[in-house]
């Protein structure tokens, strides 16, 4: 019973969204990870989880061109980036935020002011002042507001990065497809992807509990929302692929404790590799073959 009143209320909450008043008014609205706080761990999660991945798996980024799809509301991301020695970042967001307002500046202050404590290694830039970023720098900050199956032709990256963006994104070719075109000969894309339940289906014992949803159930609850779009781990290695990526994955998280009962599943789930079906996140890192 539960199942069907969290389905009918994302039912609702769908429908809602597809008003375009409603639409209007919801999109105004700042998304998770807006305001801060003042926690070192927003900070974390929000401005430096990006570039320890890209540090860790790609090296320096000094000197480097970066281009991130779904930043968010605020290209912290970007700061971290640019402070680390990018040489110029692009963001490409559907629903671009504002960047450089009141709530931005807090964020980037913040950035610049925890920098020392956090890579004490690498100093801030002298060149780079978080109270005028990002309209100070038009020349090493573009942000374009589109989806990633609309991406013009803004030139080839060094990088292309996303972090729990996959799992939006309604056209995972074509987000491959995007990653190839933007980057460099021997440029690297790292994408992080979120498997797991999102939302109203977080609560349940079992992780894997949106994924028994009829197709049709799941559009009605999210088709005007960016809900997940419940592509597995080896579809999304299939799609890069099939760009003429070659794929490497890392930093796997699972469901370990997870028994699953394929019955329960939706039909198009059930044929699924099993470790396909209880990873919970993983890292993405492409490069052309």
């Amino acid at each position: 019973m539960p199942v069907v009143v969290d389905v009918l209320s994302e039912i609702a909450k769908n429908v809602a969204m597809s008003l375009p008043p409603v639409r209007a008014w919801r999109l105004r609205r700042p998304r998770a990870g807006v305001s801060y706080t003042g926690s070192i761990g927003e900070l974390d999660r929000f401005a430096f989880l990006g570039l320890d991945l890209l540090t860790e798996r790609v090296g320096p980024l000094a000197g480097r061109s970066v281009v991130e799809f779904g930043p968010g509301d605020l290209l912290t991301s970007g700061l971290a980036m640019l402070a680390a020695g990018a040489a110029r970042y692009a963001a490409v967001d559907r629903f671009a935020g504002d960047y450089g307002g009141p709530e931005g500046r807090k964020w980037y202050t913040a950035i610049e002011a925890s920098w020392p404590a956090k890579y004490p290694a690498v100093p801030w830039p002298a060149w780079l002042e978080a109270d005028k970023f990002p309209h100070a720098y038009p020349d090493r900050v573009t942000s374009l507001e589109l989806g990633v199956e609309r991406v013009p032709d803004i030139g080839q990256f060094d990088i292309v990065c996303s972090f729990q963006v996959g799992e939006h994104v309604s056209d995972i070719a074509a987000l491959a497809n995007a990653t190839k075109a933007l980057m460099t000969r021997g440029g690297v894309a790292v994408h992080r992807v979120d498997f797991g339940p999102h939302g109203a289906w977080e609560k349940y014992r079992d992780p894997l509990t949106f994924l028994r949803l009829p197709d049709l159930a799941w559009r009605w609850m999210g088709s005007s929302r960016g809900t997940p779009n419940r592509r597995r781990v080896h579809e999304f290695v299939d799609a890069f692929q099939a760009a003429g990526l070659i794929v490497e994955l890392h930093n796997l998280e699972v469901f370990e404790s997870t028994r699953i009962d394929r019955s329960k599943l939706n039909r198009r789930f059930r044929a699924m590799p099993p470790e396909s079906l209880r990873t919970r996140t993983a890292l993405f890192v492409c490069r052309a073959s």
